[in-house]
């Protein structure tokens, strides 16, 4: 998860693009702003689960969905 993190394409917003996204949406698998993570909370849980990298607690199923995706592969699936 951490290692993950350090791609180029992680550290920055899948979103708006700012720097060290400290938030993770994984119904996604993508990394997001403090900012794009309440607008992905605002579309409720069934469509975006977001969960802080650093402050919340994660589950092995969760960790493997992030690791199955990532900011390069989302934006990949989306062209």
């Amino acid at each position: 998860f951490r290692k993950q993190q350090e791609e180029v394409e992680n550290q920055a917003c899948i979103d708006c693009g700012s720097e060290n996204p400290q938030w993770a949406s994984v119904s996604h698998g993508c990394y997001v702003s403090l900012e794009a993570s309440g607008v992905h909370r605002s579309l409720g849980v069934h469509i975006s689960f977001v969960r802080s990298t650093t402050m919340d607690a994660w589950k092995p199923q969760q960790l493997a969905l992030m690791r199955l995706g990532g900011n390069r592969r989302l934006k990949a699936f989306f062209r």
